[in-house]
């Protein structure tokens, strides 16, 4: 070999491990972003975003949903955990029950990206087959908030990535997190019981609705029977289909989001009141109209989650 040929591996061994370095972070103990500004790629499957990943090898999907308050959560159903152990019972927002066990042998988790978790104690399991049997059957199983709780985040199904951005107030937000965005409206939103879930004031046809922003939801709409007489005569709200599962879809007109953004969303499940009752305790609404915004109003619209300032920034594709 040439002495600059030499040369050339060298800058080129070098190169590759500085990118090595760039793309691969490594920590211990505990599941939570580190850094400045990171990016998942996502898949969005029935319109549920997924980040794919390894748990002690098995390679799978995580869902990223907002609805759940913990860091991760365990599909025991898929992932091989000899050594769980069992630590009670649990129900999603849907009504499904399952199992929790601890684990505090889980080796590595690695995200596509690059971002690498080992040692880990204190992780959650449960039996998801439910959810793996309808969804895809390598379900890991969620990534949820106190992942990402000290971030703002802009997600985009439309480029299938979620950027996160360390918090660094309005400055940040008015800065690199909206440049060259455009801004349709910004909402601000109530917490109620769940610190992970935004809760929104908006209007059909001029009747109040509540509103929960919640990424593991395709959309939903729950009505009394006074407002859904109403705004069905007036075809506001009118029958669309049955999708796989057997559920009633809507297409709904003349949402009223804010003073700025009135849309329509269309696909959106019909929800009877008992199926809500869970969600509605977990939450802490009784008011009698209630919707779910999720993969149906996503898909329409980017948006930047900022839980510090309790704002959604909905932007233009």
């Amino acid at each position: 070999m040439t002495h600059s040929a030499n040369i050339r591996q060298k800058i080129s061994l070098l190169l590759f491990f500085a990118t090595l370095g760039l793309n691969s972070q490594v920590y211990e103990k505990s599941i939570v972003l580190h850094g400045d500004t990171i990016t998942f790629p996502i898949t969005l499957i029935n319109g549920y975003p997924f980040v794919s990943a390894t748990v002690n090898g098995t390679a799978g999907k995580f869902m990223f949903d907002t609805g759940f308050g913990t860091s991760v959560m365990l599909n025991d159903d898929f992932i091989q955990l000899p050594l769980k152990k069992p630590k009670g019972n649990g129900v999603v927002g849907s009504g499904q029950s399952f199992r929790t066990n601890m684990n505090d042998n889980i080796s590595e988790i690695t995200f596509s990206n690059g971002i690498s978790y080992k040692k880990l104690t204190s992780i959650i399991s449960g039996n998801y087959g439910f959810i793996q049997n309808v969804l895809t059957p390598d379900f890991l199983g969620f990534i949820g908030y106190d992942f990402f709780k000290e971030y703002i985040f802009k997600i985009d199904y439309l480029h299938h990535k979620i950027t996160f951005y360390k918090n660094a107030g309005e400055t940040r937000i008015s800065g690199d997190i909206l440049k060259n965005e455009k801004i349709l409206a910004v909402l601000t939103f109530e917490i109620r019981n769940r610190p992970n879930i935004p809760i929104v004031k908006f209007k059909i046809k001029g009747v109040d609705v509540m509103g929960v922003f919640d990424t593991g939801q395709n959309g939903s709409l729950q009505l009394d029977t006074e407002s859904a007489q109403m705004l069905t005569q007036e075809n506001i709200v009118t029958k669309s289909g049955i999708d796989s599962n057997g559920d009633t879809l809507l297409n709904i007109t003349n949402i009223e989001i804010c003073d700025k953004l009135t849309i329509t969303l269309k696909g959106i499940e019909y929800a009877e009141l008992n199926s809500t009752k869970v969600a509605r305790r977990e939450l802490g609404i009784s008011e009698p109209n209630l919707m779910s915004i999720g993969y149906r109003f996503l898909a329409q619209h980017k948006t930047v989650w900022d839980y510090a300032q309790k704002k959604i920034y909905i932007l233009e594709y």
